[in-house]
């Protein structure tokens, strides 16, 4: 009786980056389940395959340590809610106050990076609207009328 011998295992699974086109599927799949494990929503023998995944790989035991630290940062977030510096309503009472109607308007309507005027920007809206509306009802009759020829 001839002993066959085994191939070698291939090394655990490697992640390179936080890529998810370039992680295992070992590792597409533990990651997905981490949020649960942070939770403890997870049991059973979903919760031995992770855990026992992340004792092999390095990178996946790394974003299981970050998401705890998130999870743990945001928690006591919550317990004490960050306060606003003080003076911080009247400031802004006082900036929405310190101009018209018109003025306060005028920031959202022209863009507060852009700088793009509304004006140019409503006829461009405009004639675009037009446009593909004149275009859209063209083909509609084109259409129309290569069938209407096709029945006759």
């Amino acid at each position: 009786m001839r002993l066959l011998r085994r191939r070698p295992r291939p090394p655990a699974e490697e992640a390179p980056s936080n890529d998810s086109t370039s992680l295992s599927r070992f590792c597409r799949e533990t990651r997905s389940q981490l949020p649960a494990l942070t939770a403890g929503d997870l049991s059973g023998w979903p919760l031995h395959v992770v855990r026992a995944h992340l004792k092999r790989c390095a990178d996946c035991a790394g974003e299981q340590l970050r998401q705890e630290q998130l999870s743990s940062a945001l928690a006591s977030i919550k317990d004490s809610p960050p306060t606003p510096p003080p003076g911080l309503l009247d400031d802004l009472l006082a900036r929405a106050d310190g101009r018209g109607v018109r003025a306060r308007a005028a920031v959202p309507a022209r863009g507060a990076i852009s700088g793009a005027r509304p004006g140019l920007s409503v006829a461009f809206l405009t004639v675009g609207a037009a446009a593909s509306t004149g275009i859209g009802y063209g083909v509609y009759r084109g259409i129309k009328a290569i069938r209407g020829r096709g029945n006759g």
